[in-house]
């Protein structure tokens, strides 16, 4: 197991009265947004995957907090401490949240059945991946070679049927950040691969920096403020009106 000193972090531990008070707000915040989105999607005249993907997308941020929570704290949650709890809070906030809100909203954004298929199939693929992924962290055998094949196939599956599925239903401009932004994780999966499969091209530091942050500004950040200015509309409407962003 890699040591902590692989990681640079500030050692930090909070009353868990003052961490309760401090992410209470954020985690009501998700916890309603999440269940206000999944009454849109069950009031669609045509419920859709991606509408539900959206709602279901907020209880990872609901996870990152309570990682967060166990950072500030200096707690140990399921053997992991600082700073691995961090790292399952940034996770849970860009691999769980921030990947399968942007699938979401590709799936509103393309017009071609075959690609809408595939990007839906990538919704229950990414929650799945992510489980493995976790459980490769925990120490189950494979799990960590799995689910980094698994990222990396859903990342170029994810980018091609965007390309390939006539993304029309959002202005060009953001089609076109939205495509760099989607092509962000096919190349910052690579070194994720590479350290799964025990062949590291980059230390932890360095993924942090090139893997994680990266991920985070340019596929997360990018992707979210694309589809914000694009403003695909749903492919389903409510009884009177269609919205074009969740919620």
């Amino acid at each position: 197991m890699i040591s902590d000193k692989a990681i640079p972090h500030t050692a930090m531990s909070m009353d868990a009265s003052n961490v309760i008070a401090l992410l209470a707000v954020p985690g009501l915040f998700a916890v309603a947004i999440g269940a206000v989105l999944l009454r849109r999607a069950f009031s669609l005249r045509n419920p859709l995957p991606e509408e539900f993907a959206f709602a279901v997308a907020w209880v990872f941020l609901v996870g990152s907090l309570v990682w967060l929570g166990v950072y500030l704290s200096g707690s140990v949650l399921l053997g992991f401490g600082p700073p691995w709890n961090w790292l399952a809070a940034a996770h849970f906030a860009t691999a769980g949240f921030g990947a399968l809100t942007v699938t979401a909203f590709c799936c509103r954004a393309v017009s071609g059945s075959g690609a809408l298929r595939a990007l839906r199939i990538l919704l229950l693929a990414h929650p799945a991946t992510y489980l493995v992924t976790a459980a490769g962290i925990y120490g189950f055998r494979f799990c960590d070679e799995l689910g980094s094949a698994g990222y990396g196939l859903i990342f170029l599956i994810q980018l091609a049927a965007f390309l390939c599925g006539r993304p029309h239903r959002m202005r060009r401009g953001a089609c076109i950040m939205a495509t760099v932004a989607l092509l962000v994780p096919v190349l910052t999966v690579i070194p994720a691969m590479a350290w799964a499969w025990g062949r590291p091209i980059l230390d932890i530091p360095e993924m942090i920096r090139y893997h994680g942050i990266v991920n985070a500004i340019g596929h997360v950040g990018l992707g979210l403020a694309a589809f914000a200015w694009g403003k695909p509309p749903s492919h389903s409407a409510l009884p009177d009106k269609t919205n074009a962003l969740p919620g």
